[in-house]
């Protein structure tokens, strides 16, 4: 399920800043401009992880739990 709203924490697209969505066994997309993300575009950061959340791509702060 698509919310209407991105959350804060949405990865944004490298070519137009749009959030980034995950519509189901399609790649991920910018809700904007419609540009797949790609691996090489090096969204991921380090210390982070992508989970999606309501349909949008979002980045998370990975935790250790010892």
């Amino acid at each position: 399920m698509l919310t209407i709203d991105p959350p804060a924490n949405v990865v944004r697209c490298v070519a137009c800043t749009g959030p980034i969505r995950h519509i189901d066994r399609a790649p991920y997309e910018c809700a904007d401009c419609a540009r797949h993300v790609f691996m090489s575009d090096g969204l991921i950061r380090p210390g982070y992880h992508w989970e999606i959340v309501t349909g949008w791509l979002t980045s998370v702060e990975t935790v250790d739990v010892d």
